[in-house]
C-alpha cells in the first residue's frame, strides 16, 4: 500500500486516540471524584474518618499516623462555611479540591496564626453571606460547585490521640444564606 492509501487510516487513527485521550484527561477524573463525593453522603456536613488501618481505602494511599475528616461540598446551594480548629502541637492541613480532583487550596498548621480557621467557600458572581468577626477568616472562591475539603491531623504520640481526635470534631462546614444581591 502506498502513502497516500494509509493517510485516511492514519488519521482515523489518530482522530480516535485523541478524543480517548482528551476524555480520559477530561472525563475520568470527574467521574472519580463524583463517585467518591457520592459515597461520602450528602453535602456541606462535615465526615470524621475513623484511624486508617490496612483496610482504609476512602484516601488514596492513608497514613495509619493522620486523622482524616472531610467536608464534601455543593455550592449549588450557596456559600459554604468550614470552621475548624488548628493545633500549633502537630502537624495539621487543610486542602480543597474541585470537581476534577484538581487542589485549588491548601494551607497548614504553620501559615495559620490563630488556634482556628474559617473558611467561606463562593463561586464567582454569588453574593457574600453576613459575616461575624473571625480569627481567621479565608474567602475562597471555588472553580466549581462540588469538590471536597480534606483535612490532615499528624498523631504526633498515642497519648495526644483522644485529645486530637475531639480537636478536630469541633470542625464544621455548612451552607450560609447570603445577602441578597441589589439590582
Amino acid at each position: 500500500m502506498s502513502l497516500r492509501e494509509w493517510t485516511p487510516w492514519i488519521a482515523a487513527t489518530v482522530s480516535v486516540a485523541a478524543l480517548v485521550h482528551l476524555g480520559t484527561l477530561y472525563a475520568l477524573p470527574r467521574r472519580i471524584e463524583a463517585r467518591v463525593l457520592t459515597r461520602m453522603g450528602p453535602p456541606n456536613t462535615m465526615r470524621f474518618a475513623r484511624r486508617p488501618d490496612e483496610t482504609a481505602r476512602v484516601v488514596v494511599r492513608p497514613g495509619p499516623d493522620i486523622l482524616y475528616s472531610a467536608c464534601p461540598f455543593d455550592l449549588s446551594k450557596g456559600p459554604l462555611k468550614l470552621t475548624a480548629r488548628v493545633p500549633h502541637s502537630t502537624y495539621w492541613s487543610i486542602s480543597a479540591f474541585d470537581a476534577a480532583t484538581n487542589n485549588f487550596f491548601v494551607r497548614d498548621d504553620q501559615q495559620i496564626a490563630g488556634d482556628s480557621i474559617e473558611i467561606i467557600a463562593l463561586r464567582p458572581g454569588m453574593a457574600l453571606p453576613p459575616l461575624d468577626a473571625a480569627p481567621v477568616r479565608v474567602m475562597l472562591f471555588a472553580p466549581t460547585d462540588k469538590g471536597l475539603f480534606l483535612i490532615r491531623l499528624l498523631i504526633n504520640d498515642e497519648k495526644n490521640l483522644p485529645a486530637l481526635d475531639a480537636l478536630r470534631r469541633q470542625s464544621s462546614c455548612e451552607t450560609v444564606p447570603s445577602l441578597p444581591t441589589s439590582h
